[in-house]
């Protein structure tokens, strides 16, 4: 049986890159046939682009684009393949191929929407939502990170699957000095950081929040363990991966008591206003058993994610 995995662009520093890596090592494992669309002209050109702030570079994602259509439609399809869309998130326009060749069984994973307030592409959502949407109605079922997301879009096909643990378990670092208290490791938008609110927590505990561009996943790894609180100010998200990131790396994650968060954290980790917000800092920040940090509430389904995916995308209609 063939899949074949439909990528994003795989920029460095964001989980498309391992999401690239990843999916069909663990497609391989379970015995399927992997074909990568466009894998010749990413292992060409992935190298070049490594800024960690920015999602794929524009014109290198639309030729790797135009290289999955040409290879698409000279494909021989067959009654067996299954058709995996890495992300429904970024349409583009390979999506539109679908409408006239397609095979028989087709999924993919929304990771966000242009839904989401503040979302990078929010001033475009009258024309990339319904472009998302239909996408998203021609698969077989379209999976999700939360029950929080699956509310979110309506999608009568949307499956909750959660998200995988993230697979660079060589970084991961258990007995790190804490040098400081407080990381933000969210890119500075109106999305992802309240910086009024993090203005106050800083004069509130007379301490500057640690804000660091990490250019490679060591780095990045290696900040988190060595912080005591990973403090999340997001005003929209779907999943939350910087939480499993900090509990994977003894950090404590404190977050909204909104979004998907809940369905992450136990209650004592998330905040409703600015008071709870920091009573559970003064609390963590004089926490000295940094390696009891909390069980994701949806571990188990983030350890199965692989055979909980496979097990969907095979099953008999």
């Amino acid at each position: 049986m063939r899949i074949i995995f439909v990528p994003q662009f795989p920029s460095r520093m964001r989980y498309q890159e391992w999401w690239y890596y990843e999916l069909p090592y663990q497609f391989n494992q379970a015995g399927f046939d992997v074909h990568i669309l466009g894998k010749e002209y990413i292992s060409k050109e992935v190298n070049t682009f490594s800024h960690p702030d920015m999602f794929s570079p524009i014109d290198q994602a639309i030729e790797l684009e135009a290289e999955q259509v040409k290879e698409y439609v000279n494909m021989k399809l067959y009654d067996d393949d299954i058709l995996f869309w890495a992300d429904t998130s970024f349409p583009g326009i390979f999506g539109h191929v679908l409408f006239h060749k397609r095979p028989k069984k087709m999924f993919g994973f929304c990771h966000a929407t242009s839904l989401n307030h503040y979302d990078y592409f929010e001033q475009f959502r009258p024309y990339k939502y319904p472009i998302e949407h239909s996408l998203g109605g021609m698969m077989d079922a379209v999976f999700v990170g939360s029950k929080y997301h699956k509310a979110k879009l309506g999608w009568h096909n949307a499956k909750v699957i959660y998200l995988p643990p993230p697979p660079m378990y060589e970084f991961f670092y258990n007995n790190v000095n804490k040098t400081k208290d407080i990381i933000s490791v969210a890119r500075l938008s109106i999305q992802k950081v309240d910086e009024e609110l993090e203005s106050k927590v800083e004069n509130n505990f007379n301490l500057k929040i640690c804000r660091p561009i990490s250019s490679d996943w060591n780095t990045y790894f290696y900040n988190l363990a060595s912080s005591k609180i990973l403090l999340i100010t997001s005003r929209e998200d779907t999943f939350g991966y910087q939480i499993a990131d900090a509990i994977l790396n003894g950090c404590i994650p404190i977050a909204r008591n909104d979004f998907a968060y809940p369905e992450l954290l136990p209650r004592e980790y998330l905040y409703d206003d600015e008071d709870e917000l920091m009573k559970r800092i003064q609390y963590y920040l004089a926490y000295d058993n940094y390696k009891s940090v909390p069980k994701l509430l949806c571990e188990e389904g983030m350890q199965n994610f692989y055979s909980n995916l496979i097990e969907e995308m095979t099953k008999t209609k």
